[in-house]
């Protein structure tokens, strides 16, 4: 190699070192974001679009990436939700990764190509931008509202209790105040990590815990009406919770969550959405009971659907390692539940990354949270992880004076955000259950079509519709839904033709992986017929046949 040749290599590495840095420890803003999503756009146009689906109230785009872009909308299409919890930006990270590996593959493997040739994936790799925009601030701690302004304790203010940053660090934590009949103790393990007292097993408490800020109304409330609005993943009609903290005033106040909405009820061909949010019922499986309906019929249903959930969920659990992920239900208001009980498609929900559970040696009357605290330090400091926790510090706080106040704990985002460089693996897992995934997805096919003559000369045609995938058309809550499309059947006639027996349109329910409905008719004429079985979840064909003479 030249001195010439060596030198520039040498020049080209030296002047990516910085990005290189960047990608491996920190999470994209808003405005790295979109760029990335033009570039993206760029680079894979034949394949992609990326397109907003509305704005917030600080003029921020929802981002939506439609990969498969031929005939987008008339392929059945998997949704994909990312960044509904503001503070796992861990989310959107893998759905942008998702997407770029998706489109890279596509354009060197066939059979990437392939999925996308006949499914389409709608990619939301942000729905709160203006939440999780806080981690670029200058002060930063974990918010989970948007921009639209809202008095959370409704005392008539707004934004008149924020977090105070006590220690000057850019970062909002904890304070722990020594008190004998506190809530909270000193893990026994680790003597960072505050643990709730479980007094039921005779634990004394020794701290009251509470975010780091002062009692600015004094109300006896620290940081209650902080910047920030509605929580997404709050805001939506299923279980909607009145009058509570970050809930909105009504299911669908936002713009974000109104977007998002009609984003979805506008594209019929969906038939799944994945939300990478908090909830693990892709990793767990869900549970539904009579709270979902009073009809006995639509809980059926959704009954029928769990069972399904169950089967997908073995699917990814054998694409992704879940050892150690904690078990977290869905919440009031929130994305997936909606998605499958109001707007009727199959709906999962996995956090995407967690943190590993290691083989500690701590106190069994830990609790979960101490458990996960507990590894997630032993996680960070295996992978060289500086800067994750804050050492407690001595202050003098207005609202405790002689007692011993400090200041400490995690910093703000550090369990939901894993160095990005190690989304690389988990992104490549999921790719290869998307995979698996849609493949899997229902077709329907036209089968045994056939025509013949009848003794009063007119012609009967019989035909099968299968479903040759192994998933259902649609989900059986669906079939109670007006969002979902359900199967169509048509016969579609020539002139001088005419039925004598059978409907020109027949609609079906759902129709569940290798089952067949059967259809007859009798027609009059000659010529040709036309039959066409359409469903936007599941596919369409169309077949003709010669009527007998």
């Amino acid at each position: 190699m030249s001195s010439r040749i060596k030198a520039f290599c040498l020049f080209l590495f030296i002047s990516l070192l910085p990005a290189i840095s960047l990608a491996q420890r920190d999470y994209n803003s808003y405005e790295q974001l979109t760029a990335r999503l033009k570039k993206m756009s760029l680079q894979y146009g034949r394949l992609c679009t990326v397109t907003s689906i509305g704005k917030t109230a600080t003029d921020k785009e929802i981002w939506l990436i439609t990969l498969g872009r031929e005939n987008a909308p008339g392929k059945p299409a998997v949704a994909i939700v990312a960044g509904v919890h503001a503070t796992q930006l861990a989310t959107t990270e893998l759905a942008m990764q998702l997407a770029e590996q998706m489109l890279f593959s596509a354009t060197i493997h066939d059979s990437t190509a392939q999925l996308l040739s006949e499914k389409t994936f709608y990619i939301l790799p942000n729905v709160n931008p203006d939440a999780s925009e806080q981690y670029h601030e200058k002060l930063r701690w974990e918010r989970t509202g948007n921009a639209q302004p809202r008095d959370d304790d409704r005392d008539g203010r707004i934004f008149e209790d924020p977090f105070d940053d006590l220690n000057g660090d850019g970062l909002i934590t904890l304070i722990r105040v020594q008190d004998s009949s506190g809530t909270h103790r000193v893990s026994k393990h680790d003597a960072r990590v505050m643990t709730w007292a479980n007094k039921a097993a005779g634990e004394k408490g020794t701290h009251q815990v509470y975010t780091e800020g002062i009692d600015n109304d004094k109300d006896g409330l620290f940081n209650e009406d902080a910047e920030g609005g509605v929580n997404f993943n709050k805001n939506f009609s299923y279980a909607f919770e009145d009058f509570k903290r970050e809930t909105g005033e009504h299911p669908m106040s936002e713009r974000e969550t109104k977007a998002f909405a009609d984003f979805m009820v506008t594209a019929p061909n969906i038939h799944s959405v994945f939300v990478f949010g908090p909830a693990t019922t892709l990793l767990h499986g869900p549970t539904s009971d009579e709270k979902i309906s009073s009809n006995s019929a639509v809980l059926k249903a959704a009954v029928k659907d769990d069972s399904v959930t169950a089967t997908v969920a073995n699917i990814y659990k054998a694409s992704i390692p879940t050892i150690g992920a904690q078990k977290v239900d869905p919440s009031p208001g929130d994305v997936v539940q909606w998605a499958h009980l109001h707007y009727g498609r199959f709906s999962y929900s996995t956090p995407g990354w967690w943190i590993p559970q290691l083989s500690i040696e701590a106190p069994d009357s830990s609790s979960k949270q101490e458990l996960q605290d507990l590894s997630f330090l032993e996680w960070a400091k295996l992978n060289d992880m500086p800067g994750v926790f804050l050492d407690w510090q001595p202050v003098s706080h207005p609202d405790f004076p002689g007692k011993q106040v400090e200041v400490g704990g995690f910093a703000p985002y550090a369990q939901n955000t894993p160095p990005v460089y190690l989304l690389s693996a988990v992104a490549k897992s999921h790719l290869q259950f998307f995979a698996k995934y849609g493949n899997q997805m229902p077709k329907l096919q036209i089968v045994n079509f056939k025509a013949e003559r009848t003794q009063d000369n007119n012609t009967r045609i019989t035909a099968d519709i299968k479903n040759t995938g192994k998933l259902p058309s649609h989900a059986a809550v669906g079939d109670y839904l007006q969002w979902v499309q359900k199967i169509k059947i048509s016969l579609k006639l020539e002139e001088g033709q005419t039925i004598v027996q059978g409907k020109s349109v027949t609609s079906y329910t759902s129709l569940k992986g290798g089952e067949k409905i059967s259809v007859t008719w009798v027609v009059k004429g000659a010529g040709y017929v036309v039959v066409e079985v359409n469903s936007p979840t599941a596919g369409s064909q169309t077949k003709q046949i010669a009527l007998k003479q």
